[in-house]
């Protein structure tokens, strides 16, 4: 019996998770983007070929879906 109530307790939260969690976004304020910019310009971070690469292919994704 206490299995039971365990799942009937279990199931509502892992559906709420399911349903919120991909909402989630990170979104980036205005001293990261300017970091980012600055790296970008700098090209100070490791791989940076295969990052802006990926970041391109990222802004073409997000471009062509709104």
């Amino acid at each position: 019996m206490k299995k039971h109530i365990l799942t009937l307790l279990a199931l509502p939260f892992a559906a709420f998770l399911v349903c919120t969690l991909p909402s989630c976004e990170k979104r980036q304020g205005p001293a990261e983007e300017i970091g980012e910019a600055i790296d970008d310009a700098t090209d100070s971070r490791p791989a940076e070929g295969v990052k802006d690469a990926v970041e391109d292919a990222t802004d073409t994704v997000k471009d062509a879906v709104n």
